[in-house]
């Protein structure tokens, strides 16, 4: 996964110096690109920017991989279908939470043979607050509220590199090369929502909850090059580039659900955003200095107008209860993202030469997206239960993306979970462990194009 992260950031350096300032520096950037494409590995599974079903809501909920569309009965319905909360046997307060959450970047090598270079960030962060306000709206109706963090993520990764001699090929003319590229990231979006669910009859019901969506995104990326020719002579090449933003948006989640003796199932359909307001800033430095010629850009725009958006989706699963097991199944479809302007900063020239114009903006698209669930829960006793689930998380990020400066993370992930819960006292006590299978979801000869005019 962190493999995909840097390469596919160095390649980008690499075709944005070599387009727009100085044919001549190529070899040098070209060199230090693939040699500092090394081999990544990581626990990351919190910080995926092109997913949608990283995060669950609810202990049962996560327990079951997030497979509860047509089987919810509790407050998470709110999300996860509003038409089964009117329904719903538990509609107490309710925070969700990761207890204790650790992610992990790792490169293998990054500061030389032997030498390991990563981040690790650890915490305790809510992730859903949902309760009801009242039960009798219009009858039966129930109105709700919610907040949770819809994804979130932070990315920390950084390699070095230094050559000499006879490990650099010969016709880059150097005898010596050192290199370093890091690039940082966090994203967030927070979603509060009210839920309107009317129970028909005791078997059926409808339900809508209106979000309103709070996106924030950062990241920054440089890429320094330095060498030393087989003359003596000298050269750098610096790339330093990033932006941040904030928007504002507004979206709707119908639910529908139904039970029929052992059986239940629902459906549900998000729509895509609605824009509000947002604004944000993106800023560029790059130059390149060799013994014969000097290039510089540098320019910073803010208070630049910004947009995200999220797209429709639709949803559906069901609940089978077979004496003491409880069999549960999910899936949802979310529609291709087409390729939009998140920030568009104006041309500008460069200092040096005065007459190279370079272009800055943030896009993004994501390619269509089909996740699953299956999940599986036995009633061991009163006060405890046993679960089991098995879900995909897969990326927006495909080979038919060419163009998304705001996704960094073409992994498909497929996860598996086993955990229960244990009622000790006043208290419900949730353990669960993950195993986690990764996969790129793009071909390497389509990662370096992706960045090709500029990221945030």
């Amino acid at each position: 996964m962190s493999q995909v992260k840097l390469s596919r950031l160095m390649l980008f350096t690499v075709l944005i110096l070599e387009r727009s300032i100085n044919q001549s520096a190529r070899y040098a950037l070209l060199i230090f690109a693939f040699a500092v494409a090394l081999l990544f590995t990581t626990r990351e599974a919190s910080a995926q920017d092109s997913h949608y079903w990283t995060l669950k809501y609810g202990p049962k909920s996560s327990l079951l991989g997030g497979a509860v569309i047509g089987a919810v009965d509790d407050v998470s319905a709110t999300f996860y279908n509003p038409g089964a909360l009117g329904l719903a046997k538990s509609l107490a307060f309710a925070v969700s939470a990761d207890v204790f959450e650790i992610s992990t970047l790792k490169l293998e090598g990054g500061g030389g043979e032997g030498v390991d270079l990563g981040t690790s960030r650890s915490g305790l962060r809510p992730s859903m607050l949902a309760g009801t306000i009242t039960k009798k709206l219009f009858g039966k109706g129930v109105l709700a509220y919610s907040a949770l963090t819809r994804t979130r993520g932070t990315q920390d990764l950084e390699g070095v590199l230094a050559l000499s001699g006879e490990e650099i090929p010969p016709d880059a003319d150097l005898k010596d090369l050192a290199g370093i590229t890091r690039f940082e990231g966090e994203f967030s979006d927070f979603w509060g929502g009210l839920t309107y669910s009317q129970p028909i009859g005791s078997n059926i019901g409808l339900g809508v909850t209106w979000y309103g969506a709070m996106r924030s995104q950062r990241r920054r990326s440089s890429a320094i090059a330095e060498g030393v020719g087989n003359d003596g002579s000298g050269s750098a090449n610096i790339d330093i580039r990033g932006g941040r933003y904030s928007t504002i948006r507004t979206l709707l989640k119908f639910g529908a659900y139904a039970k029929a003796g052992p059986f239940t199932g629902g459906l549900t359909l998000t729509t895509p955003s609605l824009h509000i307001t947002g604004s944000g800033q993106l800023g560029l430095n790059t130059s390149i200095i060799r013994p014969d010629s000097a290039a510089l850009a540098l320019n910073v725009q803010t208070d630049l107008p910004a947009e995200f958006k999220s797209p429709l989706s639709i949803g559906g699963g069901f609940g089978w209860q077979i004496g003491n097991t409880r069999l549960y199944a999910s899936a949802e479809w979310y529609d291709e993202t087409t390729p939009y302007i998140v920030m568009q900063g104006e041309d500008f020239q460069a200092q040096e030469p005065e007459d190279a114009v370079f272009t800055i903006d943030a896009v993004q698209a994501l390619d269509e997206v089909f996740n699953w669930a299956i999940g599986l829960e036995y009633d061991f006793s009163k006060k405890v239960n046993f679960y089991a689930s098995y879900y995909t998380d897969n990326s927006g990020l495909t080979d038919k993306i060419k163009r998304a400066n705001l996704s960094t993370i073409p992994i498909d992930v497929n996860n598996l979970s086993i955990g229960a819960d244990v009622i000790i006292g006043p208290a419900l006590i949730t353990l669960i462990t993950h195993s986690d299978n990764v996969q790129c979801a793009t071909t390497p000869s389509s990662r370096g194009h992706r960045h090709a005019n500029g990221p945030v």
